[in-house]
């Protein structure tokens, strides 16, 4: 079978699930502007300290929604027990791997057309294609680890405590250097492209490394 179609077809039927229920993007999307609004309330916001306080509360908001996001990536293969029946059939697991992380990341990117604009309204930063650059690079390499450890708590019960646990030591290269460029793009000072740069070698890391280690992860 051909793996860019069955990434496709896993990350279609994972859009469309969502598309019925509409379970997790409303609630992502009330979840950031909330966070935005305590950090609008819960700090003294002008002109001359809104670009160094946005980007980390922009980073906060967005890695609780990714865990959140990335949570419920293999909910639907656990709850009708479906994942087994899916790794009988001849596609690849690095294939199913795949179609999820593109399902999540594009879940994600959707929260972040909400958060990006609101982060403008609400602290009155630049909303520039380099901020967006930065959070779209970001969101790759966060969703390739959010998702593999997804996989790997899957059938534990206090998986809502583990993949915290597992997943943000390993999202805080992408929170410093996205957080970087950021603050960058938004006029502090700071070299964009270098941060830019090393978010771009952790994506490509961290791609390759899940993407090897799908096939023992999936079969576990």
């Amino acid at each position: 079978m051909n793996p860019f179609r069955v990434a496709l077809a896993v990350a279609r039927k994972d859009i469309r699930s969502e598309w019925r229920t509409r379970e997790m993007v409303p609630a992502l999307a009330q979840f950031i502007v909330l966070a935005l609004l305590i950090g609008n309330f819960g700090f003294q916001i002008d002109a001359r300290n809104a670009p160094a306080i946005a980007p980390g509360i922009l980073w906060l908001a967005l890695v609780f929604a990714g865990l959140v996001a990335f949570g419920r990536t293999f909910a639907a293969e656990r709850e009708q027990a479906s994942l087994e029946a899916m790794l009988m059939t001849p596609a690849s697991p690095v294939a199913i791997f795949a179609g999820k992380a593109i399902a999540a990341s594009l879940l994600l990117v959707i929260c972040e057309a909400v958060l990006l604009p609101a982060l403008t309204l609400f602290f009155g930063t630049p909303f520039t294609g380099d901020v967006v650059a930065a959070v779209l690079l970001a969101t790759v390499g966060m969703a390739a680890l959010g998702v593999m450890f997804a996989a790997i708590v899957a059938r534990v019960r206090a998986r809502e405590l583990l993949l915290p646990l597992l997943t943000l030591p390993l999202w805080i290269p992408f929170i410093i250097a996205g957080g970087q460029a950021v603050q960058s793009a938004m006029g502090l000072p700071g070299n964009y492209q270098e941060a830019i740069g090393l978010l771009i070698d952790f994506d490509i890391l961290f791609v390759v490394l899940t993407s090897l280690a799908a096939r023992f992860v999936l079969e576990e």
